[in-house]
């Protein structure tokens, strides 16, 4: 294209300096061209991670919004230049949007500055964001509630923070972090024990040491010198209404004042537990996001223990309160590693509805040292419940006081100390599952045959339905060796199993219980689980196909379709505080605004976006080039060079670099328009060729799916510009005999051709990118993959991502390049306003074919037509 420009000036322009400016504008003109199409990838790939849950990477979309923000500005700046300085508003409009985008992205949480520990007695939920919603919900329930709770302190998140930053561990995290797969758990492993061993192995400030022990000297003052401490994560955003992280995070149990600044490390290494990251990232949250506050409290010598959830959490259609419970400590409830009693209770009432007491063979206990044993139950408490009814009575009481407290259902944590008082060790919103089975469907008989049931028991973790291979899960397996969509059979339930979750359709356990960590994630995540059934891992077989049907309680051989209700994946991002926060940045990224450039708002000051900064650029871009002339020689007027296209449904104007138009004997009198028969530029002609076919339709009835129609409305999809009569904004062809360069906005959305022919077949080739519409996101993926099925059938090599599409051809004779440009004129018709009509994707083969046909219109008799 270079080569033709030059030639043109030498013919086009008189003095040597003139011919010095048209080069170096159109240096200008090239590379902002270039960078307009680099900065509408970028856009898209920022659209594609915002839709697809396992592609979302915080990082990944601020390293995105880093560089477009650097090309738009790099834009703004080109358009400045070449139109000497015209558009210097642009450039500040540019900047102050690019700032204003970065400064909320890369902006960590505030987090205020604080003491380095908090004693309970002094923190309300208010200070959540100083110690964590576990420490601060803790404190509520003693000091406003009024309910028994362990005495402690919170080191707080500004600790944690000034941890990191002293010991430099914030970079070092993020290199290790970056670009991991978190589905790849053999890598995601390894990462983890690298980051934890690097905190580990990094120094504690002094100043947050001497406040973490004189602290805990205060509480052995008040509580005696064998005072043990429970020392726990209290993270920012765990325990929050969206997030649970229930089980994600290290405690460390029964620790002596002298080994408490060690448990106070481990428990901030767990931050980039394998599970903690997954779970964070299938959240989409930064890693670095969540800082680690530490709850240490006194240790409960607990006679039995467990949990409580202040509502059924499976079916709302109950309102039961369920209660799980061991002897000793909760660990074994809430890792699922025991049998536990269970209890439902009614609310209203407290009538017990259904009562489970389980074998309880062994129970943990606090170790004489550090840390917990396991011990044998004695024999006259194995059988025996792990509540009196007056116990389970008060417990109840205490549960439905603190959710009117706390104004939401909860999941309780509890113990029974020594003197048979009930202490609240713990109470977070319980999350609910909302999209289970009606009522009606609960009760209705699933007609399988009999001999098809392979399992029915257990309890419902998580409702739902799936098929697939069993995966057995030996103890001491890695859980790298999982496939792709198999159903996961583990002897008990177990935080560590999350992982997983990124692989398995199900998860089925022996051991476990409703009330469990692992249960309130797989809730989460919407993997069907049925825990409990005692014989699973004896009676599946690895490699055979089940059905789970969690719900029912029940485990099919064999695929049974009648019990498995497709739905969508579910999108746990798109709720998240994180993915939400993301969103609102990026309204001021990605919308178009400026849609029409006869428009009054069409201005820099107009630009609310960085994508109205990318068109306005473009559209001004293209009238300095096509009135290049203009003021060259100081007359208004002066050797505007854009000729107006006549004869076209295309309002285009042509840039014509040397050879491309031929006058005839008929041309237009006024030398600013050129005919469509006047072109001689071969592959516009071509591509004209196309355009102007007698059986593509530019204007007229559209071949509409009514389903769809009303979102479209609603969008203002049908204010096509063709309803104006012709294409209302200019598009731009710059050629010359065997160039052709088309920038196209028609309707709403962009195309570009850009193309060589000559008979030099080595240098041949034909690129075409096509990007936007008015409809939904899904509308318009759609209609470009179906344009990249007809362009991979005509022999293009094809890239596709979204609505964004590219295609080219190379080396191919000019008759063979020709006919293509021409399938390309007419594609360009056929599919303008389809994007709002494409709602099934089994449509679009039948369109694909229908082209090919001929059928450019799509007409089928059974279709309703929209008149225009």
């Amino acid at each position: 294209m270079l080569a033709y420009v030059k030639g043109w000036i030498g013919s086009a322009v008189k003095t040597e300096t003139e011919k010095e400016v048209f080069a170096e504008r159109y240096n200008i003109f090239k590379e902002l061209l270039e960078k307009n199409t680099a900065s509408l990838h970028v856009i898209n790939d920022i659209e594609d991670m915002m839709l697809n849950p396992d592609a979302f990477d915080y990082d990944e979309v601020v390293a995105l919004c880093e560089r477009l923000v650097a090309i738009v500005r790099d834009l703004s700046s080109d358009l400045d230049a070449l139109s000497r300085n015209r558009f210097t508003d642009l450039r500040s409009v540019a900047d102050r949007i690019g700032r204003s985008v970065l400064k909320e992205l890369r902006g960590r949480q505030r987090l205020e500055k604080s003491n380095w520990t908090i004693s309970l007695a002094n923190l309300s939920r208010e200070k959540s964001a100083l110690v964590g919603n576990k420490a601060a919900n803790l404190a509520d329930i003693s000091n406003r509630a009024h309910l028994p709770a362990p005495k402690g302190f919170a080191v707080t998140a500004f600790s944690c923070h000034h941890f990191f930053k002293q010991a430099g561990i914030y970079e070092k995290v993020r290199r290790k972090l970056r670009q991991l797969d978190v589905r790849d758990m053999e890598r995601l492993e390894t990462v983890c024990a690298e980051i934890k061993d690097l905190i580990l192995g990094s120094r504690l400030p002094d100043d947050v040491a001497r406040a973490v022990i004189h602290e805990a000297r205060v509480l052995t003052g008040d509580l005696g010198e064998d005072l043990r401490f429970a020392v726990r994560s209290s993270a920012s955003a765990e325990d929050s209404p969206s997030s649970s992280f229930a089980g994600q995070y290290d405690s460390v149990l029964n620790v002596p004042v002298e080994n408490l600044l060690a448990a106070y490390k481990e428990v901030v290494a767990g931050i980039f537990n394998p599970r903690a990251v997954f779970y964070r990232r299938g959240k989409g949250y930064r890693d670095i996001d969540d800082l680690m506050s530490v709850l240490c409290v006194a240790m409960v010598d607990a006679v039995s223990s467990g949990c409580l959830y202040t509502i059924d959490p499976n079916y709302h259609v109950t309102d039961n309160i369920c209660v799980n419970a061991n002897w000793g400590l909760g660990v074994s409830v809430v890792d699922g590693s025991a049998r536990t009693d269970y209890w439902r209770i009614c609310r209203e009432t407290r009538e017990v509805l259904e009562r489970e007491i389980a074998g309880k063979d062994t129970m943990l206990c606090m170790d004489r040292e550090q840390g917990l044993r396991l011990s044998e139950t004695p024999p006259a408490r194995r059988k025996a419940p792990c509540l009196t009814p007056e116990q389970l009575r008060v417990l109840t009481d205490y549960g439905l006081k603190l959710e009117q407290h706390f104004g939401t259902p909860l999941d309780i944590e509890w113990a029974l100390d020594q003197a048979g008082k009930i202490i609240i060790l713990q109470a977070r919103p319980l999350q609910r599952v909302t999209d289970d089975l009606p009522v009606e469907e609960l009760g209705r008989d699933v007609h399988v045959p009999r001999e098809r049931v392979l399992i029915h028991a257990g309890m419902t973790a998580a409702p739902g339905a799936a098929s697939g291979p069993a995966y057995i899960l030996e103890d001491d397996q890695s859980l790298a060796g999982i496939p792709e969509g198999s159903i996961l059979v583990a002897r008990q339930t177990s935080p560590t199993l999350v992982p997983a979750m990124s692989r398995v359709k199900g998860i089925v356990t022996d051991v476990g219980s409703v009330t469990g960590h692992m249960a309130s994630v797989a809730r989460e995540f919407k993997i069907p689980t049925l825990v409990g059934i005692e014989t699973g891992t004896r009676t599946i077989q690895a490699g055979d196909i089940i059905t789970l049907d969690a719900t029912r309680r029940t485990i099919y051989k064999g695929e049974v379709p009648a019990v498995i209700r497709q739905k969508a994946p579910a999108n746990l991002i798109a709720d998240s505080p994180v993915h939400i926060r993301v969103r609102g940045v990026l309204n001021k990224v990605v919308p178009l605004n400026l849609l029409d450039p006869r428009s009054a708002e069409f201005t820099p000051e107009g630009c609310a976006t960085l994508h109205d900064v990318i068109r306005f650029a473009h559209e001004m871009a293209m009238r300095e080039m096509f009135h290049l002339g203009d003021g060259l020689r100081g007359r208004s007027g002066a050797g505007r060079i854009g000729k107006k296209l006549r004869d076209t449904p295309l309002n285009a104007y042509v840039l014509d670099l040397g050879g491309g138009i031929e006058r005839t004997g008929n041309s237009a009198k006024d030398a600013g328009e050129v005919a469509v028969e006047e072109i001689a530029s071969v592959p516009f002609q071509a591509l004209l060729k196309g355009v102007t076919h007698e059986k593509v339709r530019w204007s007229g009835p559209v071949q509409v799916n009514m389903r769809g129609l009303l979102a479209v409305v609603a969008k203002g999809v049908l204010n096509d510009p063709l309803l104006r009569g012709g294409l209302g904004e200019p598009n731009y062809a710059i050629i010359s005999k065997r160039y052709l360069n088309f920038n196209a906005r028609l309707g709403y959305h962009f195309a570009t051709i850009d193309s060589f022919c000559s008979e030099q077949v080595n240098s041949n080739y034909v690129t075409f990118s096509f990007k936007g519409g008015a409809a939904d996101v899904g509308r318009r993926t759609r209609r470009a993959e179906l344009m990249a099925l007809i362009l991979k059938r005509m022999g293009f090599r094809v890239e596709h991502k979204g609505d964004l599409l590219k295609a080219e051809m190379r080396k191919y004779d000019v008759g063979r390049l020709t006919e293509k440009l021409d399938l390309i004129g007419r594609l360009l018709g056929s599919v303008r306003l389809l994007d709002m009509v494409l709602t099934d994707d089994g449509e679009l083969q039948w369109y694909a074919e229908e082209f090919f046909k001929g059928n450019y219109t799509f007409e089928q008799q059974s279709s309703r037509v929209l008149g225009r």
